[in-house]
């Protein structure tokens, strides 16, 4: 599963999104957003 973040509270949720409602546990939230690496990529354009 892939971690996701309420965008109300801002608690981490654990939720597959294909088979499972997304609302949050905490709050009853709607919205939520997927967690990014800390590190980001840098690509050169050409």
């Amino acid at each position: 599963m892939v971690g996701y973040i309420c965008a109300k509270c801002e608690a981490e949720i654990d939720v597959n999104p294909v088979v499972e409602k997304i609302i949050c546990p905490e709050c009853s939230g709607r919205v939520i957003l997927k967690k990014r690496p800390k590190d980001m990529k840098t690509v050169k354009a050409r």
